[in-house]
């Protein structure tokens, strides 16, 4: 049950609603609270050592149905669980009723448009020891959010940081302290004029970039790093992969990929719920193809427009209505 909190108009919520126009509430521990109130304390575990997971998601507005469709947010959430198990979080495990609990908050804002939504389990414990794995605290928003990158093509530099490995930290599951590693690739990026970066394996194989995961098309062949590549096990990913087996009838190369192969393909584009499906337009300067979306990625990305208001891939019961019929 989430309860509405008093319709009350101030000044910190008026502030907080420039940032995230028509957003009133989040929810916190299944509970809708305003905006500017959704707090931790600055000695919480997770503010102390990055003891935390989340889930990014995406929901769609048709124009046509009138309605807002949430994509794969229960596969999210089955990823959110994984997660806390990985990185030994106590937190809630019900992922159909996480699931509704974030349906429930787009619909107490009242939201008809594209969203960006997050669910974020933090550990809260008050005298924020490293080894405590709860209690926890569960925070969730949906915000309006547009194309992330742009249309016009993606420069992306290979950064001279290594993606951390399997041996270091688990780069399969979505632990807060893991997107360091790929904020400090992404600053070096933009200081030397790049929009976006991928990083490498410590064996100098392609891993991903800061938040999204990598295909190319080289010689005919659509291929991608396998999950034991210190990758993210990205649910865009794996959406892309079917949609390329199913409706393109593409047999898909899951091998470790080299440096210089980007540089050769005809074809480079990256994906993840945030970062959709973009067309890479140059690594480290050097041109991919003719600079624009090759044709397999403009496939992929109007069956992936598609596939994410029901129109492609229905028997996957990918897109989930938000609003009553």
């Amino acid at each position: 049950m989430m309860s509405h909190p008093q319709e009350t108009a101030t000044v910190a919520f008026t502030e907080a609603a420039e940032a995230a126009p028509g957003v009133r509430y989040l929810l916190h521990d299944g509970e809708l609270v305003d905006y500017a109130d959704a707090r931790l304390h600055v000695l919480s575990t997770t503010l102390k050592y990055g003891v935390g997971v989340f889930e990014g998601f995406r929901a769609y507005w048709s124009e046509d149905d009138q309605q807002l469709y949430a994509f794969r947010v229960e596969d999210h959430m089955k990823r959110l669980v994984e997660s806390m198990k990985v990185v030994e979080i106590e937190g809630p495990r019900d992922t159909a009723a996480l699931t509704e609990q974030l349906l429930g908050l787009i619909r107490a804002n009242g939201l008809r448009g594209n969203l960006h939504m997050r669910a974020q389990v933090f550990v809260d414990s008050s005298d924020g020891k490293p080894e405590d794995t709860g209690p926890s605290t569960v925070f969730m928003a949906a915000i309006p959010m547009g194309n992330y990158f742009g249309t016009s093509g993606l420069h992306v530099q290979i950064s001279s940081w290594a993606r951390l490995s399997d041996r270091s930290m688990p780069p399969r599951v979505k632990s807060i302290a893991n997107y360091q590693n790929g904020r400090l690739a992404l600053l070096e990026a933009r200081r030397n004029g790049y929009d976006a970066t991928l990083l490498l394996t410590e064996n100098g194989h392609v891993a991903e970039g800061a938040g999204y995961n990598v295909f190319m098309v080289r010689q005919g062949r659509l291929c991608t790093p396998p999950v034991t590549e210190s990758i993210l096990e990205g649910i865009t990913r794996d959406s892309v992969l079917h949609l390329a087996r199913t409706e393109l009838g593409i047999d898909v190369d899951i091998r470790p990929i080299d440096r210089t192969e980007l540089y050769s393909a005809d074809e480079v584009f990256v994906c993840g719920s945030a970062a959709e499906v973009n067309h890479v337009a140059s690594v480290d300067r050097t041109v991919i193809g003719d600079g624009t979306a090759g044709e397999t990625t403009r496939h992929l990305q109007r069956l992936y427009r598609q596939a994410v208001i029901g129109r492609v891939a229905a028997d996957r019961n990918w897109a989930t209505p938000v609003y009553p019929g």
